[in-house]
């Protein structure tokens, strides 16, 4: 099938118009009337992550974070960027895109997050566009609460990683917040609508300590272990193409030591 009929089928999942007006998503490069028969689908689209598609023989690349999101002036083959865009253009695999849209989308990465968190009266925590389905995190109800001190450790053994956690450890959580990535920007809105805790990532010291006084617990589970379910909604979106998937091995960029 051609890379086209593959996009079309991403984008009625999550329409580019689900997308924050700053993101840069979509056919980011390549030819969209491509045959393909093999797809990588993958978090991150760096250079380690275009050499693995290559070394597969993958014909294109869907990818969460775009590339060239902040723009560039000049293509050096110097440059990690510059050796990944010269390794995509030499074999000829279309890159395309889905990012702020996949996470705000109906099913999306948000909604997949309440659900690992088997979150109930699910809500969305903020709608930027017209489309009442859509919005960026979730917030919702546990089934029953349990101590901050015990949801951290649930946040660690449900995201298969370890969290940073910030609050009153005795609060009792009841209802949560989540929202993919780095979205520290919303925890007012989670205390607005009464969230006892919000899940994100990439938080900053100094804003951490502002919410935490504002009475809400906060987990830090870093931005790959909230968005690397990415790849499997990506696998279910296309499972019913005629082409062959292939899972990337992209992997988190910190470790803890």
């Amino acid at each position: 099938m051609k890379a086209n009929d593959i996009i079309k089928t991403i984008r009625n999942f999550c329409p580019e118009s689900l997308a924050y007006p700053w993101d840069n998503v979509g056919l980011l490069c390549g030819d969209e009337n491509k045959e393909v028969k093999k797809v990588f689908i993958t978090l991150d689209t760096n250079i380690n992550t275009v050499k693995e598609a290559v070394s597969k023989n993958a014909d294109m690349i869907i990818s969460h974070h775009p590339i060239l999101l902040g723009g560039i002036k000049r293509i050096d083959y110097n440059t990690s960027t510059g050796q990944m865009i010269k390794l995509l253009i030499e074999n000829n695999i279309p890159v395309f895109a889905a990012h702020t849209n996949m996470d705000t989308a109906k099913g999306g990465i948000n909604d997949r997050l309440a659900e690992m968190f088997k979150l109930k009266n699910i809500e969305i925590l903020e709608q930027h566009t017209d489309d009442t389905s859509a919005g960026l995190g979730r917030i919702g109800k546990l089934n029953k609460s349990v101590s901050f001190d015990e949801f951290s450790k649930l946040c660690g053994k449900i995201l298969n990683t370890t969290v940073r956690a910030s609050g009153d450890f005795n609060t009792e959580i009841t209802t949560v917040a989540v929202a993919s990535g780095s979205c520290s920007e919303v925890i007012p809105t989670a205390i607005e609508k009464g969230a006892d805790v919000i899940v994100t990532g990439d938080l900053k010291y100094h804003n951490t300590i502002d919410m935490t006084e504002g009475g809400i617990c906060i987990v830090d589970a870093g931005h790959y272990p909230t968005e690397i379910c990415v790849i499997d909604i990506f696998a279910d979106i296309l499972k019913d193409a005629d082409i062959e998937i292939i899972k990337s091995e992209n992997t988190d960029i910190f470790k803890f030591v």
